[in-house]
């Protein structure tokens, strides 16, 4: 399973996934656009250079062993909050963080316990 995040070039949001998230650039496609994928697995991202319109941004949410960190990192690189939410599922505590990327696309991060 592959995510498609609309951004505004393959160099800047390789370097924004990998400095939030540890991202890599792990198969160039052509001579602008890219697949990342994270350190702990999971889908990897085909990052596409342009612009996300509100029809067509993306969004996904990806588990970080610490919340504050991760929101500190992806704010500093360029995100913006959007909300916090506390809730139990499967009773288990869970945290999360809805932010936006710097090209709109909605990225949710969750500790759980």
């Amino acid at each position: 399973m592959m995510i498609k995040l609309n951004v505004g070039s393959l160099d800047a949001g390789v370097k924004f996934y990998g400095a939030v998230f540890g991202a890599k650039l792990a198969l160039k496609i052509q001579s602008n656009a890219g697949v990342v994928t994270f350190p702990n697995g999971g889908p990897g991202l085909i990052l596409l250079p342009g612009h996300a319109d509100g029809a067509k941004a993306g969004a996904f949410v990806i588990q970080v062993p610490n919340l504050r960190e991760a929101q500190a990192r992806a704010v500093s690189n360029g995100a913006t909050v959007q909300g916090e939410f506390t809730g139990t599922p499967n009773n288990q505590t869970g945290r999360s963080i809805d932010l936006l990327d710097p090209w709109g696309n909605q990225v949710e991060i969750l500790q759980l316990g």
